[in-house]
């Protein structure tokens, strides 16, 4: 229905300069008469809202496709439904029949005007699920037996495809959205809420990267009903906005992305620039890139509903840079409206400057309830067809004067190739913007083209990378520009974290890089044996207890690693050994460890025996300045040390509540040597956010690196 509305003033959140310019504007123009587009351009359209995935009885669901209308119609009160039961079931020699029955069905409940019945599928792969709709019979894994195969049918029929669920942890994602020209013609949209559980699935780090590597998909929002709860499951719904409720406009509003997944039931939201609205692009001229010119964009909010007012309105772009943020401003005491009783809308206009030749932008809107709206994007590009994504330095931390590499990706979304074209590296540090490196490359029609680039920062200091294509025919370049950088001092302290003896936390120290490599470390991983030369751009070693048993790696370390390590430490350098719970199987054991510190004449050893706390396997052990101010530090599973009467000074850097000694350490020859009952910088122990483990971690590093053991 047309929904009327009135605005509401913004009140801004503190945010960062460019933001805050975006953000300003608003203000500026909300003051303005055309403040009133939003509301004028969402009064042309009809909002609808319903559900694009379930499943009945004719596949692994329950009941027929007619109780799933009926319910969804009724109980749900849903203006339009999709039945998506599995492609393969309709492809079983008993089943064939289940899939015309299913378009009868639909068709007896197809009301124009009133509510639409819509009948897909769903297709099954290892690399993803995903549904299919407007095609005269189902796919099947049977038959389409890989992606190229299900794209490749939804071409022949000028199908609508849906990456389904996108979720990182249970499936690889179409291998992380690889641009694919055929499907992005014919997928057009994703799933950014699935799933009719205790809560709505968020996937919205999985359409923001979709985005990036350059498909054109709208966000929805499925329940993926396998019980006879379509609709009612949870208030989660697929917003569409159309000039009329017919399966025919339903199709269209699909196709053209004019969707939004939202996690409340009935809220209206448009997002538009001009003429054009959400599933647009918009095609600027390439001199408008990065020249100040600005677009203004209309944001429309409503709900019908006194209590389901906005916490917080975002623009969301590129790489998931929040470019403009607004909180709405709460009612005044006794001005909340009944239920059912609409009252008011959030309307705003907001310009932004395009940073790139492909930009995607999308509304999202945050409820006081919590209730989250993401919409489809609007596209604005310069009309070339490219793309860039994951442009960036790969190297952890980046320092003056070290070479460090930086890879970009080259989506060309146009059918042909395109031959010599020129990419240039810019390192750009304002008022500075030079020239770093430069190659020609071939770019694939309707693929990606990794190209990398080998960078030597000039200087410590904020800079940023810009990747510059000039294409043949083209008069103007195209420009990319990467994210912010930190350029570090080429001293910093260089850290080397083993990796190649099967330890105790390998692929878990994605926590332990990013701390030290926001506090002025230079982390790194091997695999390579330890050797001299291995260490010789290293100040500190990091080494956690391998474990012994079968591994692709090996479970031990050779007699030449273990003298390495020694002749290392009293040459100067650093080392941290972290070790494990011992456990009854004999799968680990301190007795390396113990031999590499009888090697270097160390005071301290580990002990065959585990660290508890009221019979678990983790242990909390206290550090601090004094009795009173010990602080807590967590391990999932540890052993304890022992100090050895050598004369040598040892220093207890922490102990258990029963007085066992966790973590000590020890000047040998010109280095240091700490050792820890176990690694508290795993990514599992630092997301223990009431412990002291990012603290304590830090504080050691600072005495590996020659520095006062401060404990503070």
């Amino acid at each position: 229905m047309r929904t009327p509305c009135r605005a509401l003033r913004a009140r801004l959140l503190p945010l960062p300069f460019p933001v805050l310019v975006a953000a300003i504007a608003v203000v500026l123009a909300l003051s303005m008469p055309q403040a009133a587009a939003a509301e004028a351009l969402a009064g042309s359209y009809n909002h609808y809202f319903g559900n694009l995935h379930s499943h009945t009885s004719y596949s692994d669901g329950v009941l027929t496709p007619s109780d799933a209308f009926r319910h969804a119609r009724h109980a749900a009160g849903m203006d339009f439904h999709a039945v998506t039961d599995h492609g393969y079931y309709m492809q079983e020699a008993t089943n064939l029949h289940h899939w015309f029955l299913a378009h009868e069905e639909a068709d007896q409940f197809y009301e124009p005007g009133r509510f639409v019945t819509l009948v897909g599928y769903e297709w099954t792969f290892t690399d993803g699920h995903m549904n299919g709709f407007d095609t005269p019979r189902a796919a099947s894994r049977d038959t389409q037996r890989n992606l190229t195969a299900f794209f490749e049918f939804l071409e022949e029929h000028d199908g609508i495809g849906v990456f389904n669920h996108p979720d990182y942890d249970i499936q690889p994602n179409w291998n992380d959205f690889e641009y694919r020209g055929l499907g992005d013609r014919q997928v057009s949209l994703i799933e950014v809420g699935s799933g009719p559980y205790r809560h709505n699935v968020r996937n919205e780090r999985a359409y923001r990267r979709a985005l990036d590597r350059g498909w054109h998909v709208g966000a929805v929002s499925s329940q993926d009903n396998h019980r006879a709860d379509w609709g009612t499951a949870a208030p989660t719904r697929t917003g569409l906005i159309a000039s009329e409720l017919t399966r025919e406009a339903v199709l269209s509003a699909m196709r053209g992305m004019r969707t939004y997944a939202t996690e409340d039931s009935n809220v209206r939201v448009l997002f538009s620039s001009g003429d054009s609205v959400m599933g647009d692009e918009i095609v600027i001229a390439p001199d408008a890139v990065m020249s100040g010119k600005f677009l203004e964009f209309q944001v429309y909010v409503a709900d019908p509903d006194g209590a389901d007012r906005l916490e917080l309105v975002e623009i969301v772009s590129n790489g998931g840079e929040v470019v403009w943020q607004s909180a709405p401003e709460r009612p005044q005491a006794g001005e909340a409206g009944k239920a059912g009783e609409e009252v008011g809308a959030y309307e705003a206009v907001v310009s932004l400057t395009p940073r790139s030749s492909y930009n995607w932008y999308y509304l999202r809107a945050v409820q006081v309830d919590g209730d989250v709206i993401v919409t489809s994007p609007i596209w604005v590009t310069t009309g070339s067809g490219i793309a860039v994504c994951d442009f960036a330095c790969v190297d952890t931390v980046v320092r003056s004067g070290v070479t460090a590499r930086v890879r970009a990706e080259i989506v060309n979304r146009n059918e042909q190739a395109m031959y010599g074209v020129t990419a240039v590296l810019y390192e750009a540090a304002p008022p500075c913007r030079r020239a770093v490196s430069s190659q020609r490359v071939d770019l694939a029609g309707w693929s990606g083209t990794d190209i990398w680039f080998d960078w030597n920062p000039a200087a410590p200091g904020e800079t940023g990378l810009e990747l510059e294509l000039l294409m043949p025919e083209r008069e103007a370049p195209l420009i990319f520009p990467g994210a912010p950088l930190l350029v570090r001092r080429a001293d910093i302290t260089r850290v080397l974290i083993d990796e190649g003896h099967n330890n105790r936390y390998t692929g878990y120290m994605d926590g332990f890089l990013a701390l030290l490599a926001a506090s002025d470390y230079s982390p790194r991983i091997s695999e390579e044996p330890i050797s001299l030369d291995a260490l010789a751009d290293t100040d500190i070693l990091v080494v956690n207890l391998p474990e012994i048993g079968f591994a692709l790696t090996p479970t031990s370390f050779e007699q030449g690693e273990l003298e390495a390590i020694s002749a290392f430490v009293q040459r100067g350098g650093s080392l941290l050994l972290a070790g494990w719970s011992i456990g009854p199987d004999g799968s680990r054991t301190g007795e390396q460890f113990n031999a590499l510190l009888e090697l270097m004449q160390a005071a301290v050893r580990f002990a065959d025996d585990e660290l508890q706390v009221d019979g678990s396997s983790s242990i909390c052990a206290y550090w601090g300045p004094s009795e009173v101010g010990n602080r807590p530090v967590f391990a999932s599973e540890a052993c304890p040390l022992s100090i050895e009467d050598r004369g040598a000074t040892v220093e207890v850097f922490a102990r258990a509540a029963d007085g066992r000694v966790f973590a000590a350490g020890q000047s040998i020859g010109g280095g240091r040597v700490a050792c820890l009952g176990a690694p508290v910088y795993s990514s599992l122990d630092l997301k223990r956010d009431l412990y002291g483990n990012s603290d304590f971690t830090l504080a050691l590093m600072a005495w590996l690196g020659k520095g006062v053991w401060t404990a503070n």
